[in-house]
């Protein structure tokens, strides 16, 4: 096996980095000091209201998510960020995402504050100039301005690089004109500045637009199936005048800021998501502990301790799949020389992991849809109700599978990516796969052997990685080029590198508190372990059936199902996943609250 994880999708064909990841128990003490912070404001300013949020209230001249918006400033949360020598507070990307996990239970602020963070900000950070840095960046990191993004158009949808906006050039080349309309542009009623993608003589650019120019008019704001708090507006450009010195970059950049810019919103994206899981399981236990039915409560019901189970086991793999890809851009960056050029180097790092970056949204999006389902379940017609926090977020949870890319586009991107990476010798595919075809070769595969309490579990996701490369590489050898056509083979093979990475994760972070001084909670980590991999070892053996099913040629179907199944018998092993369940749900219910 391979030992060293190469970004772009090598964790398929790598050993499994016990040891080696970075997981939310190696916390630092300024991380866990910005958690509570954050989680402090939301839990006394921000959740109490969220109700009265999604009316957009006003104080005076003021809309009250603007003022909450600057009150974060105020704390420093919106500079994490950003580099120290433009006022901000220079800290890695693992604080920055801590802080976007716990801006949880107000999807609407969330949305609001990560925009203007995210989306909004970063452009400026890594792709503006000095002359741009110095100016707008120490506003934006405390709340005196506020930015938005302005990319999607009518008609454009997720082909968002085929906008028709434009900025024609004045004569004397001191300023562009900008003409056009962008759609579902988040803050658009709030913010005072925008980054606008326009066409400069066909080449698509981006720009630094102060919104209170002349030519500038807003859209009323949309009428949204949730995050009804946030703003969400059109913004219409009619021969607007900007100085040429607010072009970010070259003309022509577009795509390489918009793209990369995107691979950063999505990681955030999916600790947001992490962060409401949390929160609705807290809500859940809550409310089922004090409902009584039938002269019990509720969460003592076994068919509910399996929804908890199901709830508390995914959020723990998002959880280690997030935490895990944070640490590993933070260690390529940790790895930048002196010398190096800061941006670019970003950059390169976040493209590099566009992958893993697309899987943490994908997770992140499904894994809260899943949990919030099963929350209103629990909650039963109560779960239906607005006075309960469920309503909110499962409305609220909707766009996370849309924005920063939909989850659809996301898998084709994972599977491009994938497939680039293993016919341009980016990861160790080819050696993996010798290895693999030898064994299928002597006409038997054992099973992977691992010791210690996590034994079964490192073998099942040995195997799963097995079984899984033996489809994708069959998929990319029988399509061909005809792949880009095949989508429903490509979304299949993103789910298994889904499925795959929650297993490498969550043993890998299992082994490492087990591994430590203390081996608390054993008995439930272990079953976490247990459930993630036998959660994944069905996926990976309904998926990896189906694509050789659909991709071998006749004549040779029986014989790659027949290997197939050989790797799948390396799998294959007895679980009672209703006694798994229950240790984990009544963890849960013994803590009252998700403390994993």
């Amino acid at each position: 096996m391979i030992d060293d994880v190469m970004p772009g999708g090598g964790f398929l064909v790598a050993n499994i980095p016990l040891g080696k990841i970075f997981t939310r128990e190696q916390f630092s003490e300024t991380q866990q000091e910005f958690a509570d912070t954050t989680w402090k404001f939301m839990e006394n300013e921000v959740n109490p209201q969220t109700e009265h949020l999604e009316t957009k209230p006003m104080e005076g001249d003021t809309p009250v998510m603007v003022r909450l918006l600057r009150e974060v400033g105020e704390l420093g949360l919106l500079a994490v960020d950003v580099p120290e020598e433009y006022e901000g507070l220079g800290q890695d990307k693992t604080t920055a995402s801590v802080v976007a996990e716990a801006l949880a239970g107000c999807p609407s602020f969330a949305t609001t504050v990560g925009a203007h963070v995210g989306i909004g900000t970063l452009p400026i950070t890594l792709f503006g100039s000095e002359e741009q840095k110095k100016e707008w960046l120490a506003r934006l990191a405390y709340g005196s301005a506020i930015t938005c993004y302005a990319l999607t158009e009518p008609g454009a949808g997720s082909d968002a690089l085929s906008g028709r906006t434009t900025a024609t050039p004045t004569e004397d080349g001191k300023h562009f004109i900008i003409n056009g309309e962008k759609q579902f542009i988040t803050n658009g009623a709030w913010a005072d500045v925008a980054i606008v993608f326009a066409s400069v003589g066909g080449k698509y650019s981006a720009f630094i637009v102060d919104l209170a120019s002349e030519g500038v008019s807003r859209g009323p704001e949309e009428k949204k199936m949730g995050i009804k708090g946030s703003s969400t507006t059109n913004l219409v450009f009619d021969e607007v005048k900007v100085p040429a010195t607010n072009i970010l970059g070259k003309p022509g950049m577009a795509p390489q800021i918009a793209l990369n810019i995107l691979n950063l919103g999505r990681l955030k994206l999916g600790f947001a998501a992490l962060g409401n899981c949390k929160y609705a399981i807290n809500q859940t236990i809550e409310y089922a502990t004090q409902r009584k039915q039938f002269g019990q409560p509720i969460i003592y019901f076994d068919m509910q301790k399996g929804r908890l189970a199901d709830m508390v086991a995914s959020t723990f793999a998002l959880d280690s799949i997030a935490y895990r890809l944070s640490g590993d851009i933070d260690r390529a960056l940790g790895g930048l020389k002196q010398d190096d050029d800061y941006s670019e180097s970003t950059i390169k790092i976040f493209r590099n992991y566009a992958l893993e970056c697309a899987i943490v949204k994908i997770v992140g999006a499904e894994t809260l849809q899943k949990v919030l389902n099963d929350g209103i379940h629990m909650h039963g017609g109560y779960g239906f109700i607005s006075e309960y926090k469920l309503e909110m977020l499962a409305r609220d949870n909707v766009i996370d599978n849309i924005y920063e890319g939909t989850n659809d586009i996301n898998r084709l991107t994972m599977f491009d990516g994938l497939a680039r990476n293993i016919l341009g010798g980016g990861i160790q595919f080819r050696m993996f796969m010798e290895a693999v075809d030898s064994e299928l070769g002597r006409g038997k595969v054992a099973r992977p052997k691992a010791e210690g309490p996590l034994g079964e579990h490192i073998a099942d996701t040995m195997a799963a990685k097995r079984a899984a490369a033996y489809a994708i590489n069959h998929a990319i050898i029988h399509c061909g080029k005809d792949i880009r056509n095949e989508q429903q083979i490509m979304e299949m093979a993103a789910d298994l590198l889904i499925a795959v990475l929650k297993m490498d994760s969550t043993v890998a972070r299992v082994h490492y508190i087990l591994d430590g001084s203390s081996r608390r909670n054993s008995e439930v980590l272990s079953a976490i372990a247990e459930y993630v991999c036998h959660a994944g070892a069905k996926t990976v053996s309904e998926l990896t059936r189906d694509i050789i099913n659909s991709v071998a040629p006749e004549g040779q179907r029986s014989t790659k199902l027949g290997k197939l199944e050989t790797l799948l018998g390396a799998l294959s092993r007895p679980v009672d996943i209703v006694k798994t369940r229950r240790v984990i749900a009544e963890a849960a219910m013994d803590a009252g609250a998700y403390k994993f």
